[in-house]
């Protein structure tokens, strides 16, 4: 009945609710881990000129992000992408064959924007197969785990391996420590100033996490996602400039005045030999 009447009285159906992601919706720049120390972006907000950009009728389409995750063998990898883009955490551990891959979704001041996340396997012997999908990152995540030094001391090798696959391009670099979990608050605060010395050296931007608890994962990959895309449309910006400038830099193409006088008198006149044609 209730029904029935709605369709006598033509009454217009209630508009649905549509609720952002809190997770994947981001409006200002997230703040770093240590805004003091990190080598990256400082500031508490996108660039004025980014919003500005972004508010021109022109809408830009933005390209995946590539972030790619580098570090030993069982440091947490897939562990902590797991635990983001599918809030689940997997205590039996199973080693990556090769490269895994997920795509995640964002909305960015209201604009579209995706994190490409390859997770490479940390096996020497899959080292080879994982150096082919490190080209063209515009992201660099080196993990460690916070209960094993050796393995920070690992991070350069694995940045350096992946730098090289990346010269064109400088991508943005994160030294995650994982597991932070595991450590009692003396060994945490140990770590920690051992990985923000290593972070300085490497130029990299330092996160603590743990995807057990989930201790810092949304932030790290809003961190990750809001720098991708400021940097992707300050690219996209001095592409615009770059284009402006050419067109501006060409020499004008000089236009040719054509006389119907001079052509049909050079049709017409007789020649030497005293043909009009």
């Amino acid at each position: 009945m209730p029904h029935v009447l709605r369709q006598n009285m033509l009454l217009p159906v209630p508009p649905s609710v549509v609720l952002h992601d809190p997770r994947t919706h981001i409006r200002h720049l997230p703040p770093a881990y240590s805004p003091a120390q990190t080598p990256l972006s400082r500031e508490r907000d996108f660039a004025p000129t980014v919003r500005y950009h972004l508010d021109s009728p022109r809408k830009p389409k933005f390209r995946p992000c590539k972030v790619i995750f580098v570090g030993d063998c069982s440091v947490g990898k897939t562990a902590i992408v797991n635990r983001f883009c599918f809030d689940r955490f997997q205590s039996n551990y199973k080693a990556t064959i090769g490269v895994d891959f997920e795509l995640e979704n964002f909305t960015v001041l209201g604009h579209n924007y995706s994190l490409e996340m390859w997770d490479t396997a940390g096996q020497e012997r899959f080292k080879c197969i994982a150096g082919a999908y490190y080209r063209n990152a515009s992201v660099v995540v080196v993990t460690y785990d916070m209960t094993k030094r050796d393995t920070l001391e690992s991070a350069r090798k694995w940045l350096s391996s992946a730098l090289n696959y990346n010269v064109n391009q400088k991508p943005l670099v994160f030294l995650v420590g994982t597991k932070a979990d595991l450590l009692s608050k003396e060994e945490f605060m140990r770590m920690e100033r051992l990985a923000g010395v290593a972070a300085a050296e490497l130029q990299a931007e330092y996160w603590s996490v743990s995807a057990r608890s989930g201790f810092k994962i949304t932030e790290l990959f809003q961190r990750i996602a809001g720098l991708a895309f400021e940097t992707a449309v300050k690219k996209e910006m001095e592409n615009l400039k770059d284009t402006k400038i050419e067109e501006t830099t060409q020499p004008p193409v000089k236009s040719q005045s054509f006389d119907l006088r001079n052509f049909f008198s050079s049709r017409f006149t007789p020649q030497k030999s005293g043909c009009s044609c």
